[in-house]
This record gives structure tokens, C-alpha cells and sequence, in this order.
């Protein structure tokens, strides 16, 4: 005899669970999604440890430049180190008189030459106003542009006149 209504199998004696409390298994439940979440876990705890155990950071390299004895008027080089200010120590005048300097690249015709002329910024000195290069008489800025190439090259004052016109202007085109 079986009753229709009961929540048992008369045949197989086990319960019917009923399709509104039915629990649905994802593809990560069980033994799979264990794994996964240990190894993501493990992942990010990695990647963390070797975050916060980096290498220790390198000592500062000295930063080589251009400076300027603002009592001899003498170039010279110097290799700035951490903590270092100007003025530096100059090897000229044995004194802190040592400058940063900027190049200019122009000379007082307009054309461009290819030795620079050292120039201390104003503003590095402490001092108000444009800087004005002694030779070319244009302003100099820090970071002072190089010419365009398409600005002509001095020409050097040691040769005469007389020769560049004895030289005859190179040709564009081979010769036959």
C-alpha cells in the first residue's frame, strides 16, 4: 500500500527532497574550489611577502656637471653627491664660489658655433633679472636650447678671405 502523499519511497525506503529546497552545486564547490582558493590564496600571499621584503635601495650615484668659479671666471667639472648645495668647492679659488653654468651655442652675428660659452644664471646667484650672454648678447635660460642645425655654422676668423675664395665650392652631382 503507498500513500501518494508521503515525502518517502515505499520502494527504495529514501527520502524525496522537494525542487524548491534543492541546493545547486556550483563547478568550485567540493574539493575543486578548495584548491583553487588556497592556491589563489597562496598567490596573493606571495606576491605580498615579496612586496614588503624588497632589496634595499642602491646608494645615490654622483651627478656630474659643468660649474663656474665666479672668482677666476674657470670652467671645471664636478661630480655633485647627495645633500651637496652651490656654491661648491672650486679647485681655482679653493673657496665655495663654484656655479652651475648654462651653455650658449650663439655667436653675435646669429650663427651657431660648436664650442659653448659657460654663462651663471642670475637666478642662481640670488640675483633678479635676465641673464644676458657676454658674447652674443642674447638671454640665457636655464636648460639653454642648442641651435637647430639649420642655423649656419660660424665660420672659423684663423683663415683669410683671400683663400675661401681661392676654393672652389663642392659639387652636388658626381662627376661623369
Amino acid at each position: 500500500m503507498t500513500i501518494e502523499n508521503s515525502s518517502t519511497d515505499s520502494v527504495t525506503n529514501t527520502t524525496k527532497s522537494h525542487p524548491s529546497s534543492q541546493a545547486v552545486a556550483g563547478p568550485l564547490s567540493g574539493g575543486l574550489g578548495i584548491i583553487v582558493f588556497l592556491a589563489l590564496f597562496g598567490a596573493a600571499g606571495y606576491l605580498t611577502y615579496k612586496t614588503l621584503t624588497t632589496a634595499p635601495i642602491p646608494e645615490a650615484e654622483p651627478i656630474p656637471g659643468t660649474f663656474m668659479c665666479i672668482e677666476t671666471n674657470k670652467v671645471f667639472e664636478y661630480s655633485m653627491n647627495e645633500g651637496d648645495h652651490w656654491p661648491v668647492l672650486s679647485p681655482f679659488s679653493q673657496k665655495k664660489t663654484g656655479y652651475p653654468v648654462e651653455r650658449c651655442f650663439w655667436t653675435p652675428d646669429g650663427k651657431r658655433k660648436e664650442t659653448p660659452d659657460f654663462i651663471v644664471l642670475k637666478e642662481t646667484l640670488g640675483k633678479s633679472g635676465d641673464t644676458i650672454c657676454s658674447v652674443c648678447g642674447r638671454i640665457v635660460l636655464g636648460h639653454n636650447p642648442v641651435p637647430d642645425e639649420t642655423v649656419p655654422l660660424e665660420t672659423p676668423a684663423s683663415a683669410p678671405a683671400e683663400d675661401k675664395k681661392a676654393t672652389a665650392a663642392p659639387t652636388t652631382q658626381p662627376a661623369d
